[in-house]
């Protein structure tokens, strides 16, 4: 009779404590640093979302001298952040859960009131951030963007919160004629003497379930 309550009670905590999180996008995120102490220095990065559900998205990142790389999945709806290590090839059989913590409103790291949106070129844009009352630029990028058959995605690109990537994407949605477009290529000039190239071109089309761990170690 224990055994069998045990084994209940083990049952429904699993139930509870796991998320089932399907992805049908991931793309690829190739950094190069253009302008800064580690000028030259690349890394790939892989995002994985779902085209139709903005509540969670994943990214697999390589940190320098770090042995495997890292595994992050945000789940907006339950506000959640689950980290895990994978193997450098990224193949999941090899996750490994850390932990999971809840997710954290931070401060911005600059002061982003004014923005301005001109498009250079054909589906090029130059979007110009500024301080209250345009005393100063703190920002400036350059985003390729290309026609999807999805709205655009909202992922991170910067080293910046996610306010601040809001802002960006809204003033950009704004000059676009519909929201099925993805951002392809973007030159982040952070205006402190480091600027940096997001190479974002390469997408596939994918069908993965990912059952997360929502239960702490």
């Amino acid at each position: 009779m224990k055994k069998n309550l045990l084994f209940l009670i083990c049952f429904i905590s699993n139930i509870v404590f796991s998320q089932e999180y399907h992805f049908d996008y991931k793309f690829y995120d190739l950094e190069t640093q253009l302008k800064g102490n580690y000028k030259g220095n690349k890394r790939t990065n892989i995002i994985y979302f779902n085209s139709q559900n903005k509540n969670f998205i994943a990214y697999d990142y390589s940190f320098s001298r770090e042995p495997k790389r890292s595994f992050f999945l945000y789940d907006y709806k339950r506000k959640s952040l689950s980290s895990y290590s994978i193997n450098k090839k990224s193949e999941f059989p090899s996750l490994n859960f850390i932990e999971i913590s809840q997710l954290k409103i931070n401060r911005d790291e600059l002061e982003v009131a004014s923005i301005d949106v001109e498009e250079i070129n054909e589906n090029v844009f130059v979007i110009k951030a500024s301080t209250p009352e345009r005393k100063s630029l703190t920002l400036e990028l350059k985003i390729v963007v290309e026609k999807s058959n999805f709205p655009m995605p909202e992922f991170r690109f910067m080293d910046l919160t996610d306010n601040i990537h809001s802002k960006i994407y809204n003033a950009l949605l704004l000059k676009l004629d519909s929201s099925n477009y993805r951002i392809v290529d973007v030159v982040t000039d952070y205006r402190n003497g480091v600027i940096m190239h997001d190479d974002l071109s390469k997408c596939e089309k994918i069908n993965l379930k990912f059952i997360a761990s929502q239960k702490p170690k």
